[in-house]
């Protein structure tokens, strides 16, 4: 049985959307990081800010509050290695982007399939 669930359409994504989804009650957002669509955790490490309300830029994920800066693919924060946000495996069927809820290990490159 598959662990991936229905999270929302390609089309959502266009123009830079950051789409906040809820899944199995894990709260995430999805987005494109200029080299897939991507998951990862709803709300920032730092003080809690929704991240459906940042922006995708040069490869990183921003968050608006404060500016952290994250690995758009890996979900690393820019200045330390041991901060990063939980990322989610995502695969497309068609038009429709597909979340396994479990968190991969953090940091780790997303698989693609």
């Amino acid at each position: 049985m598959s662990m991936f669930k229905p999270a929302a359409k390609l089309s959502d994504l266009e123009g830079g959307e950051i789409v906040p989804v809820e899944i199995d009650g894990v709260h995430m957002v999805l987005y494109d990081s200029g080299t897939g669509v991507r998951a990862c955790q709803r709300y920032c490490l730092h003080q809690g800010s929704d991240l459906s309300e940042g922006l995708v830029s040069r490869g990183s994920l921003i968050c608006a509050a404060h500016g952290w800066r994250f690995d758009a693919d890996t979900g690393v924060h820019d200045k330390s290695a041991q901060t990063c946000l939980a990322t989610y495996e995502t695969r497309l069927e068609g038009e429709q982007i597909l979340v396994n809820p479990t968190p991969i290990r953090r940091g780790e490159p997303p698989h693609d399939s």
